[in-house]
């Protein structure tokens, strides 16, 4: 199966013609508009099989699959943290799509934290498990001189490992946390401001292959690069 995780920019009812070239079977993808209101009919048809959240009709999170792809959402209290969408795929494994946006003033250190407090009031929900996949853009870097955030990422790396997961991308190329060779973010669209915000979740071996898309590709659409991976 393959899997598309790329934070768009908005605008994606107009961007998902690039991303579909990739023939996925499943996208996850941040800042895009809900659907519902779109009037793109070639749009809604790509968006015929999804869940969608967000505050703002125009710059939410979507998770969309294939027709053939059965996506079911699973009945998990966000408690406020934005954003999560748990759903079950195939009646095979769960898949937890991310953005991290903490509606919080000291929002650099508190993106990872958002990810560790979901962990930690579902981890006993039979959700979390080494089978399971999470992806997104976690807006997390230790590379960023904020050293609290530093921390944070590095605590939630060890929540998730006791599960079992690891940074899939860190797992495949043997880089350390904000030694990463490859960026998937741009500040400002600039190649001379890059950081490694986006990130992929799993059990080592479950994923294969895993792909950051090219800026000279992708930059002109949005400031993060897609991740593209398969798993067994």
């Amino acid at each position: 199966m393959k899997i598309v995780t790329w934070n768009c920019l908005q605008n994606f009812k107009k961007s998902f013609e690039e991303i579909i070239k990739e023939e996925a079977d499943i996208y996850v993808i941040q800042e895009c508009e809900n659907p519902e209101i779109s009037k793109s009919e070639e749009f809604k048809e790509f968006a015929s099989n999804y869940y969608w959240v967000g505050d703002n009709v125009q710059k939410g999170m979507g998770i969309f699959a294939r027709d053939d792809v059965k996506i079911e959402l699973v009945d998990l209290d966000d408690n406020g943290l934005r954003y999560f969408i748990p759903v079950r795929v195939n009646d095979s494994f769960n898949l937890l799509g991310v953005w991290t946006n903490p509606n919080l003033k000291n929002k650099i250190s508190e993106y990872p934290n958002e990810i560790t407090r979901y962990y930690e009031q579902h981890k006993d929900s039979g959700f979390f498990n080494e089978k399971m996949i999470i992806c997104g853009d976690f807006n997390c870097d230790v590379s960023l001189k904020n050293k609290s955030h530093g921390r944070n990422v590095l605590k939630m790396i060890d929540k998730l490992s006791e599960i079992g997961l690891v940074d899939t991308y860190h797992y495949l190329n043997d880089e350390e946390q904000g030694e990463e060779s490859q960026p998937t973010f741009y500040w400002l669209l600039k190649l001379e401001n890059p950081f490694h915000l986006d990130h992929v979740f799993a059990a080592p071996g479950r994923i294969k292959r895993l792909e950051i898309g090219d800026h000279e590709r992708w930059l002109g659409l949005s400031d993060h690069m897609p991740i593209i991976f398969e798993i067994e």
